[in-house]
């Protein structure tokens, strides 16, 4: 459970960091090596969803 758990909460956090990645410019999110339209797919999903 708690594996679990802590999965999800680094989701939540990857996906929230991300979205601010993409909100101060996408040159941030090509850095990183993803296009601008999978981080926006990613920061889409739901936390449960890996």
């Amino acid at each position: 459970m708690q594996n679990t758990m802590g999965a999800w909460i680094a989701r939540r956090r990857y996906r929230r960091d991300l979205g601010r990645q993409i909100e101060l410019g996408d040159y941030l999110v090509k850095d990183i090596g993803l296009s601008l339209e999978e981080a926006l797919n990613e920061i889409k999903k739901p936390f449960w969803r890996a």
